[in-house]
């Protein structure tokens, strides 16, 4: 842990330019204040410790709070450039219309946007209504963990990936429309760390994190997309 004087009152009460550099650069350390010895958190604009601030845990949390939306409003903003800016797609939505096997009804589909669902319902030529649903999957963007669960099957299993999905015709409207699932790994634990093991853990579920809120806007672009079309 480094070690820095506590910052005199006149560089603490520096007003806006300081409070402005730091929301936008954020960096923050730890240090030991000389003063008492006391572990302290230290704001700065720059790496070099540029503009410093002694700031709590609360306003740290606070800050990284409005940079998560800041990035999340640029993510969102350059998907809805590239789209913007791309071409009709070559492979439409597709449609196809199967049989309710419950009712002998015809049930016209029409994939949300990205769907890779297999749908073998529409070779066979019949379904239930409410197995019909489409997926889009987390493929390209899976953390995997080893995960042991007893002794015998320890190995790399994907954890939190996020499936954007539709049910056209399940009971509840809410599931109609796109949504969100996550694919926890569940009854399986990640045990016996220490903190260096620890901290590799945490590393990669922020970064995984950081995939979840490209998947976040993902699906406000896809939900639009899907409601558009059925205005």
């Amino acid at each position: 842990m480094a070690t820095i004087a506590r910052p005199s009152a006149a560089s603490t009460a520096t007003p806006a330019p300081a409070e402005q550099s730091i929301s936008t650069f954020f960096h923050v350390e730890a240090m030991n204040d000389l003063d008492n010895g006391q572990p302290t958190l230290i704001a700065s604009s720059e790496a070099n410790h540029g503009d410093l601030q002694v700031v709590t845990a609360d306003q740290v949390i606070a800050k990284a709070a409005e940079q998560h939306r800041l990035i999340s409003k640029a993510v969102r903003l350059a998907l809805d450039h590239e789209a913007a800016g791309q071409q009709i797609p070559a492979d439409k939505p597709r449609t196809w219309t199967v049989a309710d096997s419950d009712t002998g009804m015809p049930l016209n589909v029409t994939c949300m946007s990205g769907c890779n669902t297999l749908h073998l319902e529409a070779a066979s030529g019949q379904a239930p209504a409410d197995e019909i649903w489409c997926v889009q999957y987390d493929q390209a963007n899976t953390t995997e963990l080893a995960i042991g669960c007893g002794n015998s099957d320890l190995g790399d299993w994907a954890t939190l990936s996020v499936q954007i999905k539709t049910e056209p015709f399940h009971a509840d409207p809410a599931k109609r429309i796109p949504h969100a699932s996550i694919e926890v790994t569940e009854d399986h634990y990640i045990e016996d760390l220490d903190p260096d093991a620890l901290a590799v853990v945490i590393d990669k579920l922020e970064r995984r994190t950081a995939q979840m809120r490209v998947r976040h806007a993902e699906l406000v672009r896809i939900r639009d997309e899907y409601l558009g079309r059925q205005a």
